[in-house]
């Protein structure tokens, strides 16, 4: 009975050293995924404000540089290819350009030369001829001033600022008879824009009255120029 005491006495001692130096363990078991739904990361679309903002960038890469408008250019809106016309420029004017004294400096007001001729309209159907009668006309030398004139508002049907009074200096003028004949006295060589302008109605093949300009360039040199200034209508 005692040995069997020891024996009990011992087997316990020895399993409380065994738990003493034993550190006790932890199972952990995973838990098992759930499905879930991945979150997607958005931002607030931008409002209008923001779009126009970025519009407006000057430097925006995608825009390019802006590109300065010239006040009062008559050509926006024109394709290319047509002839513009007045009623383009909704009631705009086109700005001469600045009045060029050095080149008109140079210019002699005065010569020796004469410039004759006949002015007149051809009608295109019944190739009548219409005579200028009392016509007034007036030589304006060839310079930058006068030739945006003459492509701008001659060729080009704009309306144009006021003439800088300075021309006048330079201009000559005289009217034609009532055949149509005309003369200029005392001009100096060189290039001029020889201009006239008449009224025709039905003789000229036009329903209604209008009045149409007449311009050449003319080169004088020295003695007599004869020269016809005429147009075919409509």
């Amino acid at each position: 009975m005692i040995q069997s005491t020891r024996n009990y006495l011992l087997i316990t001692l020895l399993a409380w050293g065994i738990s003493g130096c034993t550190q006790p363990q932890t199972i952990t078991v995973p838990a098992q995924p759930r499905n879930v739904q991945p979150s997607i990361m958005t931002q607030p679309l931008p409002d209008a404000n923001s779009i126009k903002e970025e519009i407006l960038i000057r430097n925006n890469p995608d825009l390019g540089d802006r590109i300065n408008v010239p006040k009062n250019n008559p050509t926006l809106g024109v394709k290319i290819g047509e002839e513009p016309t007045v009623d383009r420029l909704n009631g705009e004017i086109m700005e001469r350009i600045p009045f060029p004294v050095e080149e008109y400096n140079a210019i002699s007001k005065s010569g020796r030369s004469t410039v004759s001729g006949k002015i007149y309209l051809i009608n295109s159907a019944t190739e009548n001829t219409v005579l200028g009668k009392n016509v007034k006309l007036y030589l304006n030398p060839v310079t930058s001033y006068s030739k945006q004139w003459y492509y701008e508002s001659y060729l080009g049907g704009y309306k144009m600022s006021p003439v800088d009074k300075r021309l006048y200096n330079y201009l000559k003028f005289t009217t034609s008879n009532e055949s149509g004949e005309f003369n200029f006295f005392g001009i100096a060589p060189g290039n001029y824009y020889l201009i006239g302008s008449m009224a025709c109605a039905e003789e000229c093949g036009l329903t209604t009255e209008e009045t149409i300009r007449l311009v050449d360039e003319v080169h004088v040199g020295s003695g007599v120029a004869n020269i016809e200034l005429s147009k075919r209508v409509p």
